[in-house]
């Protein structure tokens, strides 16, 4: 797995960051740490043939999403996995992994941890469940058949920020197998 990182904000004072998209300097590093860690673990793991054409790009644009996993659909095959750790933070400050990693506490170094296997795991499972000869078709195939439980999503989500949607959307199928990928080896990382 290859790395690029694009990050200034996070390398701003403490009031600065609390300020201005109040989060906390110290969950922040504590949750690129994790990101790091994991990529350490992915490339040593019995992933590594797998997420060796993947590149994790890190960045601390204030977006409001946490992780996502990109396929361009033009051109080489370049899949990326974009972890945005301002927003990572900010989903643990507002106690998200209780939804997600289904637990009461937790840090942020863990949280991170588990935001980027999600994204590996829905990876692996296109790798491994889609149809098609290559990753790229394998990968479309899989995002194609889930399309169906997204859009239902949308269509019945009201604002998306509620207790009760996030539930919901975590029980999407496609959702529901990332989470547990990454519930399953998170520990690894953090056991180290």
């Amino acid at each position: 797995m290859k790395v690029k990182k694009y990050l200034n904000f996070i390398y701003e004072s403490e009031n600065y960051l609390q300020s201005q998209f109040k989060i906390s300097k110290k969950h922040a590093h504590h949750g690129l740490e994790g990101v790091c860690e994991t990529i350490r673990w992915l490339n040593s793991s019995i992933f590594k043939e797998a997420v060796a054409d993947l590149t994790c790009y890190i960045t601390d644009e204030p977006i409001n999403f946490p992780g996502e996993l990109a396929i361009d659909d033009v051109g080489s095959f370049e899949p990326v996995i974009y972890i945005n750790i301002m927003s990572v933070t900010e989903c643990f400050q507002n106690k998200e992994y209780i939804i997600d990693l289904k637990k009461n506490r937790t840090t942020c170094f863990e949280y991170a941890a588990f935001v980027l296997l999600h994204e590996v795991g829905h990876y692996i499972h296109a790798l491994i469940g889609g149809n098609g000869k290559s990753k790229k078709e394998r990968l479309f195939d899989y995002f194609d058949r889930g399309e169906y439980h997204y859009e239902r999503f949308i269509d019945n989500m009201i604002d998306g920020n509620t207790y009760k949607e996030k539930k919901r959307y975590r029980n999407i199928p496609h959702e529901k197998a990332a989470d547990n990928f990454a519930r399953q080896y998170v520990e690894y990382i953090c056991d180290q």
